[in-house]
């Protein structure tokens, strides 16, 4: 080989080199896990019902292969497959699809399955979300991960610009006393690390358990009459199914001394709306801030 042809081959190989390279995608995942594709995902499989959601957003529902139960938002994610449900899905299943992409929300009852589908080197992104600010973070890194960039930008974007205009319309109400009940046998609620708390945060509702250790903290019923909130928030757990207010939360109406029960403010909101971390958590921000409102009217009478 001469010199010139020896040239020639070097500069096919580096560009070569060169393309591959500059087509790699790369993010990090809540989890602080680097997540690098070849090339954007076509095969895409979610297991929360939130990712299903964001990837709708993105527009990237024609990548969606394969999802969880409860998916049940927008109504076209009811006709994608299902492998489980997120706390439990089936590993022989979901490889039956063949991803090249998973999305996941990772709790303690699933870690262990995760851990079993990156064993078949299948990339998985991790979402955990302590601020609503994650939740457009995801959406651009799913966008990235999908091809769907421009989409992925713009409903972040929005999502950005209505959380704004919401902390505005509440920033310096008069702050309240509240306690946001999950469950109720037994009573499960959030500390102040979460999500939902955050929310709170924006609407002037102060978590009485937000100094609570762990995430999802179980706490007594005499935690809670100690506390005495000024308004009691009850979601559920929707698990993809329509939901009406819970009867528990009518039983706090027995403890008339609670400022909650004397000025009735019991409240229930959809657990869809701000269970989900997805952006129709805006949903059931704008829900809960109202409910405020009406709680500080009812505390006036």
């Amino acid at each position: 080989m001469n010199l010139k042809n020896g040239i020639s081959l070097f500069v096919i190989v580096f560009s070569l080199f060169i393309s591959t390279k500059s087509f790699a995608i790369s993010v990090v995942d809540d989890k602080n896990n680097t997540i690098t594709l070849s090339h954007s995902a076509q095969r895409v499989i979610t297991l929360a019902p939130s990712l299903t959601e964001m990837v709708f957003k993105v527009g990237g529902e024609d990548k969606l292969v394969a999802t969880v139960k409860s998916s049940n938002y927008p109504d076209a994610a009811n006709k994608i497959e299902r492998v489980g449900d997120y706390e439990r899905f089936n590993i022989e299943t979901l490889l039956s699809y063949k991803p090249d992409l998973v999305l996941a929300w990772e709790v303690v009852s699933n870690s262990q399955q995760i851990e079993s589908i990156k064993r078949f080197n299948i990339p998985v992104y991790l979402i955990e979300p302590h601020d609503l600010n994650d939740i457009a973070r995801t959406l651009r890194n799913i966008g990235i991960l999908l091809g769907q960039e421009k989409q992925a930008n713009l409903a972040a974007t929005h999502f950005e610009n209505r959380l704004l205009s919401i902390r505005e319309e509440n920033k310096n109400k008069p702050k309240l006393r509240a306690f946001y009940q999950i469950w109720h046998k037994p009573i499960y609620t959030v500390n102040g690390k979460t999500v939902i708390s955050r929310i709170m945060h924006i609407c002037g509702l102060e978590n009485i358990f937000s100094d609570a250790r762990i995430m999802a903290p179980k706490v007594t019923q005499e935690a809670v009459i100690n506390g005495d909130p000024q308004v009691i928030i009850a979601s559920g757990v929707a698990n993809g199914l329509s939901v009406s207010e819970p009867e528990w939360l009518s039983k706090w109406k027995n403890w008339k001394e609670l400022s909650a029960v004397k000025n009735n403010n019991l409240f229930f909101i959809h657990p869809d709306i701000i269970n989900r971390q997805s952006t129709r958590i805006l949903d059931g921000a704008e829900k809960l801030c109202e409910l405020a409102d009406i709680a500080r009217r009812n505390l006036k009478k």
